[in-house]
């Protein structure tokens, strides 16, 4: 079996009859192995299925053959890949081909001198002279076909063209900068202190690239002795990089959010003179007003002159597409799909409560109707406000925990761990997981506060749907909403979802009321989460009172 059926081997999983872009790639000469456009082999799909999608441990038999036995044949396929040298020309796309392939998947690609895509992975061999293990670790991962976002994004890397990109969540943003940025290091074979950078604006977006980066990195050597070496800037790692107990020159690639590593290199523990590759992952983020003094001290430490500067997320609002201009150099703009657009797959609903109390009821009606099927993820707009829910659902005794930055890095790792592997059924959070996290079967997102713009909604939602497969989201509101749910609207006309007679009367927003939104005064101040009566919050709040009382009188006499 040769490299490249093993390359474009595997299950399509789009539902339309759209083209994809391994409809592109070299056609095959065995009727056997020949694979429809768009078509969909469910044996493959349940054969692959991992932890994160078989949530109930159902256990998977394929072809009288149980699912155990996938690792021993991807070895196998392994072995195959380095041992098989006789590989056929492939075929590379014409200016007609890349043409068709960008309608294929609604691709706006515009910039000067633009390379043309890929149409599958076996272009990068005879484009790039890619290397093998990196192709071999990219198999093993069952990375089989490049996404839309990976066919535009990874040749302009490879040629250190500047690239600005939008796409939907769950498309391959992370790979689409992970691929090429691996290449370019395994390909200058330089040991000379770190030379990949890359920020996140979360902790657990950056350990999740971090664990991605990771596994293509495996058993990568840049010299016979010098392992490619990859790192997340973590707590440990700082004091060790500050007390000199390791050297910055170990690492060729690292991961951090902004604030550590800016204190790391202030501090002369860590120098940035050398990174040729930086990337911001969820660019919108890290270039708004919370962030943006951050970045730009990032940038000023990053002083090589050869520099390559790249930006993703799945929103880019105007005002960033004008940093990335003034930053970088004849940038390449990719936007699949719509720029303000959630993803395709996703089935988005607005639901009427009433008040406060409605959302409550809201929850527990979806619960008895059947539709609250695990794993599900409950968005709210403060930390105050997902505690309380945590314990009005665990009253309900939902399998059910929070996450929130008053929790420790251990603590939210633990949750996450648990929520990823199924022994968690409903995680209730903030915003600080609605970016970038990748939960592979979520089936529900339900949006318990109306979310501040259109932005922090599509990346809400985002947490399903992804990798092609299909999900829902809810977003609860009240009539104190009525100006919040305008952005929401709007995201979900361009999404391609069917809305009702009333969304479509709804005026445009105005400048006052944008200002408003933006400002965090769209509504006024929410009611508690709580199903007790008045009566009985009245009296543990005065009870409380009491016991602090008592306790101050006692510190009084000690004192005395």
């Amino acid at each position: 079996m040769d490299i490249f059926r093993v390359l474009i081997r595997g299950a399509n999983v789009k539902k339309n009859n759209r083209a994809t872009p391994a409809d592109f790639s070299m056609s095959r000469t065995s009727e056997d192995d020949k694979i429809l456009p768009g078509s969909i082999k469910k044996e493959a799909n349940d054969q692959q299925l991992t932890k994160e999608l078989d949530f109930f441990r159902n256990k998977r038999i394929v072809n009288n053959v149980d699912s155990k036995t996938t690792d021993e044949d991807q070895k196998d396929k392994s072995k195959e890949i380095t041992t098989d040298s006789d590989i056929p020309p492939p075929k590379i796309l014409s200016i007609e081909d890349a043409t068709k392939l960008r309608k294929s998947y609604k691709g706006n690609v515009t910039g000067e001198d633009i390379p043309l895509p890929i149409g599958s992975f076996e272009d990068l061999v005879t484009r790039f002279q890619f290397d093998k293990r990196l192709l071999s670790n990219l198999i093993d991962s069952h990375f089989t076909e490049p996404t839309p976002v990976q066919c535009e994004c990874i040749p302009m890397a490879l040629q250190e063209r500047d690239v600005l990109s939008c796409a939907p969540t769950g498309s391959g943003k992370t790979l689409a900068f992970l691929i090429p940025l691996l290449q370019q290091i395994i390909t200058s074979k330089s040991t000379e202190g770190v030379k990949g950078l890359i920020i996140s604006p979360t902790k657990e977006l950056a350990n999740q690239i971090f664990l991605e980066c990771s596994k293509l990195a495996h058993k990568i050597f840049l010299t016979k002795k010098r392992p490619l070496r990859v790192a997340l800037l973590s707590k440990s790692l700082s004091a060790k990089l500050r007390n000199k107990v390791i050297s910055e020159q170990k690492y060729d690639i690292i991961i951090s959010t902004p604030l550590r590593l800016i204190d790391i290199v202030k501090q002369g523990a860590l120098d940035l003179s050398n990174v040729r590759h930086l990337i911001f992952d969820e660019a919108d983020k890290l270039f708004d007003k919370t962030f943006v003094e951050q970045t730009d001290t990032i940038l000023a430490s990053c002083t090589d002159p050869r520099l390559h500067k790249s930006m993703f997320s799945a929103t880019i609002p105007s005002n960033v597409e004008d940093i990335a201009h003034s930053i970088m150099l004849d940038p390449i703009r990719v936007i699949i799909g719509h720029k303000e657009a959630a993803n395709s797959n996703i089935e988005q609903k607005l639901t009427f409560c009433g008040n406060e109390e409605g959302k409550l009821i809201a929850i527990r009606q979806l619960i008895q109707e059947g539709e609250f099927k695990p794993p599900v993820i409950i968005f709210l707009e403060s930390i105050t406000r997902a505690k309380a829910l945590f314990h009005e659902l665990l009253y309900d005794n939902l399998n059910v925990d929070v996450i929130h930055a008053e929790r420790t890095q251990v603590q939210r790792n633990k949750i996450i761990e648990r929520f990823r592997s199924g022994d968690l059924w409903c995680l209730i959070c903030t915003d600080v997981l609605a970016r970038g996290i990748d939960f592979k079967g979520v089936n529900l997102v339900i949006n318990y506060d109306v979310p501040s713009s259109a932005q922090a909604y599509v990346h809400r939602i985002g947490r399903t749907g992804r990798g092609g497969r299909e999900g829902k989201a809810v977003t609860f509101y009240t009539k104190l909403d009525t100006l919040a749910i305008k952005p929401i609207i709007n995201v979900m006309k361009q999404s391609g979802c069917e809305v009702s007679e009333w969304m479509e009367s709804f005026s445009k927003m105005t400048r006052k009321e944008k200002e408003l939104l933006k400002k965090g005064k769209a509504h006024e101040e929410r009611k508690q989460i709580s199903t007790v009566p008045k009566i009985i919050r009245k009296k543990r709040q005065q009870k409380e009172q009491m016991i602090e009382a008592s306790k101050r009188r006692k510190r009084a006499q000690a004192e005395e």
